[in-house]
């Protein structure tokens, strides 16, 4: 993953897809992989970036936008970007079965062969 900490637009636009993405899992489905503080300090750092980055290029922008009130809260959002959803749902399951790997959640199983004895 890219270090954003050097590019504030590219940490603005993951902010906000984290925001949207924890918003729908907890307000919609009841659901939450990370602690309310998690959720807290990237709702406050969301805010402060969207201030300092007025102009920065945002999608979900006219989502987010109202979500940002005082409180933070992606209660108040009625309808999810798509994207966010699909996000959502392949966290939740990634969370929710972490002993299947990769290759098991697509269906797949690996069949290991024995090594050949060359002793």
């Amino acid at each position: 993953m890219d270090d954003d900490r050097t590019d504030p637009p590219a940490r603005l636009r993951r902010r906000a897809r984290q925001f949207l993405v924890h918003s729908f899992l907890y307000y919609r489905l009841g659901e939450s992989v990370i602690s309310d503080e998690a959720f807290d300090a990237i709702a406050e750092e969301l805010r402060r970036l969207r201030a300092e980055h007025p102009a920065a290029a945002l999608p979900f922008a006219e989502v987010l936008d109202k979500a940002l009130g005082p409180e933070g809260s992606g209660f108040q959002i009625r309808h999810y970007p798509p994207e966010i959803v699909s996000t959502a749902f392949k966290l939740l399951y990634a969370v929710s079965q972490p002993e299947v790997d990769f290759l098991e959640r697509r269906g797949y199983t690996a069949v290991l062969e024995p090594e050949p004895d060359t002793s």
